[in-house]
């Protein structure tokens, strides 16, 4: 066993990314993941996936690579449900998923916009 506290580290990142620091907590959930238990580092590449997606999409303007990074992390993380590490998985997919039908009916970035309709992750 290591020492790595996956809830803490889940729990610090989601703080940073409900603050939008979405590339802070992709780079601490990025370096957990490196040495994180087996059974914990797909629950952690995926929010990986879905902080480097909003980053890119409402710091870079990216679409397609953002829709894509977010629609993997929410397919990774149905294996999680109802929640995981502290984190309540079930709120994140419903909202999640409803953000990005949107993003996909909107076309474009709007950071406005994005930035009033981005969900944040709750704890469990």
């Amino acid at each position: 066993m290591n020492g790595v506290d996956i809830p803490r580290v889940v729990r610090r990142g989601s703080r940073l990314f409900n603050r939008g620091r979405y590339l802070d907590a992709q780079a601490l959930w990025e370096e957990s993941w490196r040495t994180a238990p087996t059974e914990a580092r797909a629950f952690l590449e995926a929010l990986v996936q879905l902080a480097g997606g909003l980053h890119l999409r409402t710091r870079r303007g990216g679409m397609r690579g953002a829709e894509h990074l977010m629609s993997q992390a929410l397919v990774t993380l149905e294996d999680y449900r109802p929640g995981a590490h502290g984190l309540d998985v079930d709120a994140l997919l419903n909202e999640f998923g409803d953000y990005v039908e949107w993003v996909r009916s909107l076309g474009r970035p709007h950071r406005f916009a994005d930035g009033l309709r981005i969900p944040p992750l709750r704890a469990a």
